[in-house]
């Protein structure tokens, strides 16, 4: 019987989102291109902090993933206070640094040091350092990746907002991070500050670039601090440094700013409401976008709460889904299964990264790692 309403549960899905794809094709069409989802790490609702490949490993609450130049996966194992890295080719994880909830703020050497909930992360263009937004530590961190070196480069343990040079500067559960392509400027999407941050590496100063502070948020556009957000989340940067694609989670929006004028505009989606259309920038709804990832002129969404993955085409505008799938009346299917189109299912998806056309995310409650192939 279970495996009978199983079925027809999958097959309807498959004819809604057929019949959303049709009533839509105008404004965006159901799916950007044939995927298939599969679970390349983790097990479904089993916590732990155990290193092993593929499916033997234990994450607790993955909320951060990054590719790295070399193609080492690397996840911020967040509910273990931990930095672990996958192989791509063995699916083998092993830890980099911290100790399973070990929740505090220690400088050290591999599992000596101390991390709290880090989320976002970023790594250098030659692959030697690796950056660790450290959200309850207010901090960011780095890594030196050949001896597994933990050193703060900026913030202090308690909430605050205030620019300054290292430990003088003040963050509020930092999440996302990236970095310019010259690796010189690491940008921070400061979460309870409402605001977007950058470091100049080679002084570890702190300068505010827009958003008007935690008392404001909001979903205005403009320059600076005339713009407004709600718990900025993520964090990509376009190839050519220019401009950074922002998921601004809790008005349900991809915003994008350029960096030369530090202009910010809303890219896709509506403040406020939540929703699954696909369709052009200004039609399309998101519900808790979480994450965000580039490779060239696509920009992937984890579209967290519609339990999807989204794509953003930047030469059009236009939004569609990739993988995952919403009931009618456009009510998503979370779940765990494996498959291809809508048969492929998530149940938070937290973070994403790609890598050679390869979609990685950290399907986060569901304490797994999952691919999505094209």
């Amino acid at each position: 019987m279970g495996k009978n309403v199983n079925r027809k549960w999958k097959t309807s899905a498959k004819m809604i989102s057929l019949g959303l794809g049709v009533s839509l094709v105008l404004g965006a069409g159901i799916q950007a291109q044939a995927v298939t989802v599969s679970t390349i790490a983790g097990s479904f609702h089993e916590r732990g902090a155990i290193d092993g490949a593929g499916t033997d490993a234990r994450f607790e609450f993955p909320q951060g993933i990054l590719a790295a130049p070399d193609g080492t996966i690397y996840i911020a194992d967040t509910g273990n206070d931990m930095i672990r890295k996958m192989n791509p080719s063995t699916k083998s994880v092993e830890n980099v640094a911290g100790s399973d909830h070990r929740a505090r703020y220690r400088d050290g050497v591999g599992a000596n040091a101390r991390f709290n909930n880090p989320e976002g992360m970023a790594i250098s263009p030659d692959g030697k350092t690796l950056y660790v937004a450290d959200s309850r530590n207010n901090m960011i961190r780095k890594i030196d990746l050949a001896t597994k070196t933990v050193s703060t480069i900026a913030g202090h343990s308690f909430p605050s907002s205030g620019d300054g040079v290292g430990k003088e500067a003040g963050f509020e559960t930092p999440r996302g991070l990236a970095i310019s392509p010259d690796g010189k400027t690491l940008y921070v999407a400061d979460s309870g500050n409402n605001a977007i941050r950058k470091i100049d590496l080679a002084t570890n100063t702190v300068t505010t670039l827009a958003g008007a502070g935690k008392l404001m948020s909001g979903s205005a556009d403009g320059v600076g601090v005339q713009a407004t957000f709600h718990e900025p989340r993520s964090l990509a940067i376009s190839g050519d440094g220019q401009v950074l694609y922002i998921a601004d989670t809790r008005n349900n929006l991809i915003r994008k700013m350029v960096l030369a004028t530090n202009s910010v505009s809303t890219l896709a989606g509506h403040p406020g409401f939540p929703g699954t259309l696909n369709g052009p920038g200004p039609d399309a709804y998101f519900y808790h976008p979480v994450s965000v990832t580039i490779d060239g002129n696509k920009l992937y969404v984890a579209d967290g709460a519609n339990a999807d993955i989204r794509m953003v085409d930047l030469s059009t505008g236009v939004v569609s889904t990739v993988a995952g799938a919403t009931l009618n009346g456009g009510v998503p299917i979370a779940g765990r299964e494996d498959g291809s189109g809508v048969e492929g299912h998530f149940q938070f998806p937290g973070a994403l990264t790609v890598y050679h056309g390869v979609l990685y995310v950290a399907d986060t409650p569901a304490d797994t790692i999952r691919e999505v192939s094209f």
